[in-house]
């Protein structure tokens, strides 16, 4: 017979008195339904040791290329919660001048549409008009419906990380702000070469390069 039976017969057959010898014998966690054993602070759910990481480009309307790039990285704890083991933050532009720059449904003008991306990263991106450390975004849909597409975080600089020699106008390889608005751009996200080598290095902390993560692992926040 069950003990919690026993124990039911006790109190009618017996009285008080029955009932706290049978109590007696009851294990804890059976006469107040509790666990038989703490759980020391450690969360069954949690996986000790995970790497969580975010980049957030966080907007300025007020100022579209005095914008902000963070970065955070957490591991967590065996009881579920997550310590920060790195933090930092950079300036950052998105979008062209010309009165859409805060538009994210134009295309190669306005800057990123507000959500979630996942991210491939390269040591040396070799593209027509992108070359050297960059982060390459999924394809994101602005609130319209507009799907953008070839999004970048990135810099100015030449194949390999170098700066190409100085001169006339603006120069796609070589970063030469404040004399050029280098944070402006066609819908990326901009940052000085020394900002993006930063990053990259948080990076590659933890994440390989060339990769792609889900976004509970990494992931970039348009906000």
């Amino acid at each position: 017979m069950p003990r919690l039976l026993h124990v039911l017969l006790a109190v009618l057959l017996g009285g008080g008195a029955a009932l706290s010898i049978a109590l007696a014998g009851v294990a804890p966690s059976s006469a107040t339904g509790g666990p038989a054993e703490g759980g020391g602070g450690h969360d069954p759910a949690a996986h000790p040791g995970r790497i969580r990481a975010q980049i957030t480009f966080h907007k300025s309307p007020a100022h579209p290329w005095n914008s902000r790039i963070s970065w955070i990285a957490r591991r967590q704890r065996g009881d579920g919660t997550w310590k920060v083991l790195a933090h930092d933050s950079w300036r950052a532009g998105s979008g062209l001048p010309g009165g859409s720059a805060t538009n994210p449904c134009v295309k190669g003008h306005g800057w990123l549409p507000n959500g979630r991306y996942t991210l491939r990263q390269y040591d040396d991106y070799a593209g027509n008009l992108i070359h050297g450390r960059a982060f390459r975004l999924s394809d994101h849909r602005c609130p319209n419906g507009t799907l953008r597409e070839e999004l970048f975080i990135h810099t100015e600089a030449a194949a390999g990380n170098r700066q190409c020699a100085n001169g006339p106008g603006d120069q796609i390889c070589r970063w030469e702000f404040p004399r050029v608005n280098d944070y402006t751009s066609h819908g990326c996200i901009k940052m000085s070469p020394s900002a993006i080598l930063a990053l990259t290095r948080d990076y590659h902390r933890f994440f390989r390069p060339g990769a792609v993560y889900p976004t509970a692992r990494v992931s970039l926040l348009v906000r």
